[in-house]
């Protein structure tokens, strides 16, 4: 008998160690950061095959320096494996005029290219020639008109450095600072800051070189027909060099969070937060918990505030890998997001970084400067799983909101696809661009999908996204174009009626159709 009970003692002894092996490997797993690129070799069976190069006769290349000759190259959706002709690195302006003319000699088509977070092959075509835009990267500053002069390869994150030392900061741009400034101006991206929200009314002027190898100065004044179809243009009517963009004081704002649900956040906004100039920035999360799904919201709030001492230098954002094991874990089912919501409504105060004002009452005030709370390389997103994560966003009208949000959640649901994030964000009616996404005062929903890489998964996501255009454009909305393009014709058209007299004025600055993308393959022939 105690023999007995002595080998049930070591079996289970035996199934707690691996159990306890298990989770600590898993853990191990989500925590840590990649070592090596990830693996992006996968076809989805239902897109057109663009991985097989074509042969091309090429007079000289002794102009061009280049990063990679042959080859594929992919986007940060890990979905667009694309041969191309090679990638050249740009450091001068005469760099982008000699490939340009060699692009025309050789009859090879053109892309300009930053950090290539589009996902739907905006930043190349097959067998084409991709400008590598990052050492392109040059600042200079006029602090007293608040105007950075700044080239189109730079990185935010550098951008900020450059400004935080002169007590400046950006005035818009998206909520992650890995992108180059090229990048973001092609898109018209839009980040936390919801006063300007896009980033098109902070540029004061471009230059912008043209498919043939002319420069021009682009501004609301001087040639305004190609300032407004540059931004959010995609690459598709000249190489941006450099920008003119307005850059504000380093405030130092006071952040705090409210709790509501996610039908009272339009009254909530319109009462609290429209036309206050005292709000700096501005974001909400709705609940990824099986308990809450998209009903609980946290809207983070950051106030103007007078702060008692010198301004807070910028600190690299910490808790990394903390950030990266949960929502690594948050990606398993309905017990990891629960986990993930409970930590955010709970723990973030702990973990947020922030300086402590000495001159206020409330020692536990978390205060940060403009800088600090937009510089975010959020790189927990990185990891070594074998999946890939997938971004959307739609442009809802203010009061159209609960009936977005309750599409989006019978949408997710009935197609079982596995939605990790929604953020909350402001964007103002553009007038300025040729193809605005926000035809009026809007919220914008930013949605982080995970699949993995199979067909299956790619179908989900693919219906899904269908079928979440059409929930946006049948309550006057529309959906972003730099990801995915899985959309109709007929959606785009929808939701964009201004996209067929875009195409024609980019025909008219590039005649020969020298710059181009697979979007524009796809939908403007």
């Amino acid at each position: 008998m105690k023999k007995f009970f002595h080998k049930k003692q070591v079996v289970i002894m035996s199934v707690i160690v691996g159990f306890f092996v298990f989770v600590s490997l898993k853990a191990y797993q989500y925590a840590t950061a990649p070592n090596k690129a990830k693996n992006c070799d996968f076809i989805y069976t239902n897109g057109i095959d663009q991985t097989k190069p074509t042969t091309i006769t090429i007079s000289s290349e002794q102009l061009l320096e280049f990063k990679q000759k042959g080859g594929f190259t992919n986007d940060a959706s890990c979905l667009n494996k694309t041969s191309v002709y090679g990638v050249v690195k740009v450091s001068s302006v005469e760099d982008v005029k000699n490939a340009l003319f060699f692009a025309k000699e050789n009859k090879l088509k053109v892309t300009s290219a930053g950090q290539q977070h589009s996902m739907g092959g905006q930043s190349f075509i097959q067998n084409g020639l991709v400008l590598d835009m990052k050492s392109f990267q040059q600042m200079k500053l006029d602090k007293e008109n608040k105007i950075l002069n700044v080239q189109s390869g730079a990185i935010w994150a550098d951008v900020q450095q450059f400004l935080d030392k002169e007590g400046l900061a950006v005035k818009a741009m998206q909520s992650i600072n890995i992108f180059t400034v090229g990048g973001t101006l092609s898109v018209n991206a839009h980040g936390i800051a919801h006063d300007p929200g896009p980033i098109a009314p902070t540029v004061k002027s471009m230059q912008v070189m043209l498919s043939n190898g002319e420069i021009k100065t682009a501004s609301p004044t001087q040639n305004p027909e190609l300032f407004k179809s540059v931004l959010g243009g995609y690459g598709l009517f000249g190489v941006i060099l450099d920008a003119n963009l307005e850059v504000v004081e380093n405030e130092m704002y006071k952040w705090t969070r409210d709790f509501m649900d996610y039908k009272d956040f339009p009254e909530y906004y319109k009462k609290n937060i429209e036309n206050n100039d005292n709000i700096g920035l501005l974001y909400g999360r709705l609940s990824m918990s099986p308990t809450s799904y998209l009903t609980d919201t946290i809207i983070h709030k950051y106030e103007k505030v007078e702060f008692d001492g010198p301004t807070p230098v910028l600190e690299f954002p910490q808790n990394t890998w903390i950030n990266r094991l949960v929502f690594n874990f948050s990606k398993t089912g309905g017990f990891g997001r629960w986990t993930r919501w409970m930590l955010e409504k709970y723990a973030e105060p702990k973990l947020h970084l922030c300086s402590r004002n000495q001159a206020m009452s409330q020692k536990e005030v978390c205060v940060v400067t403009r800088n600090q709370e937009m510089y975010d390389a959020m790189g927990y997103l990185k990891n070594k799983l074998k999946d890939t994560d997938i971004l959307q966003e739609y442009f809802i009208p203010h009061e159209k909101m609960p009936e977005f949000v309750d599409g989006l959640r019978k949408t997710v649901k009935e197609n079982g696809a596995n939605l990790l994030n929604v953020t909350i964000r402001i964007v103002s009616k553009d007038n300025i661009t040729a193809l605005p996404y926000a035809k009026e005062d809007m919220f914008a929903f930013v949605l982080y999908f995970n699949q993995k890489f199979n067909d299956k998964e790619s179908k989900i996501l693919q219906k899904t996204t269908t079928d979440l255009i059409d929930v946006a454009t049948n309550v006057g909305g529309t959906y972003y174009l730099p990801y995915q393009l899985y959309y109709s014709e007929e959606q785009l058209h929808k939701a964009y009626p201004e996209i067929d007299a875009f195409f024609a004025t980019k025909r008219r600055f590039d005649p020969i159709a020298l710059l181009t993308n697979k979007f524009y393959e796809k939908y403007a022939k």
